[in-house]
């Protein structure tokens, strides 16, 4: 039976919007409409729980800090971040490794306790840290920041719903300031020099 060319064109497309939607979604700071925000309008002071307590990104002045969004169900995203996050500190020189701090802020706070979130966070390195806050506070912080997160339902799966969400490293420097939004996809090499770029302005500016 000969096959329909226009069918197969119209398939082709659709599969291509949808990788096009996909790369968008982990890659944007902004949901689909909405105006994007340029990275000097993005940052800030916040103010989230740890297994240990409060954490505020004040008591980091001095350090530069690395973000990234996310939640613990992601089977494949989230740990490969992780991992080039933990990659990343393994090259920095030990002095800038000891000031340095990552944090993995969970952006499903109804089913990531702070328990599960520390050892996740501690298997990939010691510097990171597992953070959360209640629906309210995560939802001003990824405002805040720029970050695209959606739950969506999952009826035929165990779970009773998954999270879409930008995948991106945020990069703060010593000052408190976001400086940097890095993509998912950026290597180990590439995020450790992100790290040093804000060491070398900070070495500069003494």
């Amino acid at each position: 039976m000969t096959k329909n060319p226009v069918k197969i064109v119209l398939l082709i497309g659709a599969l291509a919007l949808v990788g096009i939607l996909a790369l968008y979604v982990y890659n944007t700071t902004t949901p689909i409409g909405e105006k994007q925000k340029q990275l000097k309008d993005l940052g800030g002071e916040f103010q989230l729980n740890s297994l240990n307590g409060t954490v505020s990104l004040e008591q980091y002045k001095g350090q530069t800090v690395v973000l990234y969004f996310g939640f613990l169900n992601c089977a494949e995203v989230c740990p490969s971040s992780m991992s080039v996050m933990s990659a990343a500190f393994s090259l920095l020189p030990a002095e800038e490794y000891e000031n340095v701090q990552g944090f993995f802020i969970s952006v499903d706070p109804g089913r990531d306790d702070l328990e599960s979130l520390n050892k996740f966070a501690k298997y990939f390195d010691k510097r990171i840290q597992g953070l959360t806050g209640t629906e309210e506070e995560i939802k001003a912080l990824t405002d805040q920041y720029g970050v695209y997160f959606d739950l969506v339902d999952m009826e035929s799966s165990e779970l009773s719903y998954t999270v879409d969400h930008a995948s991106r490293f945020y990069i703060i420097n010593p000052e408190g300031k976001l400086v940097d939004a890095m993509s998912h996809t950026t290597t180990p090499i590439e995020l450790a020099a992100g790290i040093e770029r804000v060491l070398g302005n900070r070495l500069a500016k003494k």
